[in-house]
């Protein structure tokens, strides 16, 4: 059965672009709307109900203009403190990146102590934590908030010299407390997923909740029989600085399957949900 509705991703800036590559490999027939909110840049740094404020006209454009079959959170914020409460204003399926990663971690750790790299606001909301223990108790997980390296990332500044040493140093640190599996629980790490594996090294598992949030997204799809076989388009709206959000992209050398323009959207407050 084919279902032509488009999949939409949200992040605030380019991180959830690691999902949009992910999902575009597994299904690259789906056409999907990615909206990029640098207005609000960052959201790991604000409160639960100032997210939910953000967000909301986001996934009612999304749900009610665009008529999205499914809503993909590409945030580890997001997905960690308020998806819960967007769901509940939407009809339409919503899903965050937290769940499917700590399945991953959980499947690939050795020695059961996990460790997860995100903003303040998601490890303060403990939701990797708590899922991992969730479906193994005897799971060790060390959270830990590295904001500034979410700046670092966006500005294409991650692989200095400077960067480099202090990143390692950190990997270091959690290694020699045990943790032998490491989940990008931001998705701005995600997108550079290959740096934590290199400077972590071999004994350490990196695992990308981007292409865990695909598979499952492909196998909700499937399941409920929502794929679809048409052109596999990206369109990408910008709500804010647009220019800035390029910046970011041609800094990180991000590169996408095909060119695609960017397109600034106003979202507005009115947009009911």
């Amino acid at each position: 059965m084919e279902f032509k509705y488009p999949l939409g991703i949200i992040d605030s800036g380019i991180g959830g672009l690691s999902v949009v590559n992910a999902v575009r490999a597994l299904l690259p027939a789906e056409d999907i709307i990615y909206v990029a909110d640098p207005l609000h840049f960052p959201y790991g740094e604000k409160s639960r109900e100032e997210l939910v404020e953000i967000v909301k006209p986001i996934i009612g454009y999304l749900s009610q203009h665009r008529k999205a079959k499914l809503i993909i959170t590409a945030c580890g914020t997001l997905s960690s403190v308020c998806l819960p409460d967007l769901a509940q204003l939407i009809s339409i399926p919503i899903m965050g990146i937290v769940q499917s990663a700590c399945q991953e971690a959980a499947r690939v750790t050795r020695q059961g102590k996990i460790g997860v790299l995100a903003t303040r606001a998601t490890v303060k909301a403990g939701a990797f934590g708590q899922t991992l223990k969730g479906i193994n108790p005897g799971l060790e997980v060390i959270e830990e908030a590295w904001p500034e390296f979410v700046a670092a990332v966006e500005k294409g500044e991650f692989n200095s010299p400077e960067w480099r040493v202090q990143i390692k140093n950190r990997l270091i640190s959690l290694k020699d407390r045990g943790v032998d599996t490491l989940i990008m629980g931001c998705t701005h790490f995600s997108l550079i997923s290959w740096f934590f594996q290199e400077l972590g090294g071999r004994e350490l598992q990196v695992v990308d909740p981007a292409w865990a949030c695909a598979q499952e997204v492909k196998n909700k799809l499937y399941s409920e029989e929502k794929r679809s076989s048409s052109s596999g388009k990206l369109s990408i709206l910008v709500r804010g600085d647009g220019f800035s959000f390029q910046e970011s992209l041609d800094n990180l050398s991000f590169h996408l399957k095909e060119k695609v323009s960017l397109f600034p959207v106003d979202l507005g407050v009115n947009i009911s949900v």
